[in-house]
């Protein structure tokens, strides 16, 4: 499933913060490709870089980096979908803490399941994640509206966003180690960092 966009959306206050992290995101893509690999050798995370040679930065750098335009459309087109409402709910200097941490919760549970710790990885999937925690947590009675193939045809309807999220949950799990190119215990680690952020929040 594919969500389109959020029928509940919260109207009134514009995402500043999600709109600034889009906007970052894809800046930092465009810039990248004059050299992607060199880029990805810098900023991207790995285990023992971070570990080892105490590259702390690029638990953080490497949120705002793309492999490729499919890459950073699909996690911008979630974060704008999920973001904005959790924005709104929390406020954007909350916001933007919130993705930053649900990034580094990400990436510590990735250090610790990466087969290979030497590869970098980088991507905003992580964070966006924790963004879907969250949103799981303060909206789950919220309906999403969502692409959805049937059998030979695709269809449009309404999920709960606490059936589609727990989809998209249950999907991480299940294609853990199916692609080394795809990094779902960091997905997994986000989600639950963002779940446990808002927890802790206090937030309803």
């Amino acid at each position: 499933m594919f969500p389109l966009y959020d029928e509940s959306h919260i109207r009134g206050k514009t995402p500043w913060a999600t709109i600034f992290l889009i906007i970052l995101n894809v800046a930092l893509f465009f810039i990248s490709l004059i050299n992607l690999d060199s880029f990805i050798a810098v900023y991207g995370f790995s285990p023992k870089g971070f570990f080892i040679q105490e590259k702390y930065f690029s638990v953080f750098s490497s949120m705002f980096f793309h492999g490729g335009f499919l890459h950073l459309l699909g996690n911008m087109w979630f974060l704008w979908v999920f973001g904005d409402n959790l924005e709104k709910k929390l406020g954007k200097i909350k916001f933007l803490s919130f993705y930053l941490l649900c990034g580094l919760g990400s990436a510590l549970l990735y250090s610790f399941t990466a087969a290979d710790k030497t590869i970098p990885v980088i991507g905003a999937s992580g964070a966006i994640s924790g963004v879907l925690g969250g949103y799981l947590i303060l909206f789950p009675k919220n309906k999403v509206r969502a692409l959805v193939p049937l059998i030979f045809i695709w269809t449009v309807i309404s999920v709960p966003a606490v059936i589609y999220i727990l989809i998209w949950f249950l999907y991480q799990i299940l294609y853990l180690g199916s692609d080394p190119f795809v990094a779902y215990w960091g997905h997994i680690g986000g989600f639950l960092t963002g779940i446990l952020l808002i927890k802790l929040s206090g937030k309803r």
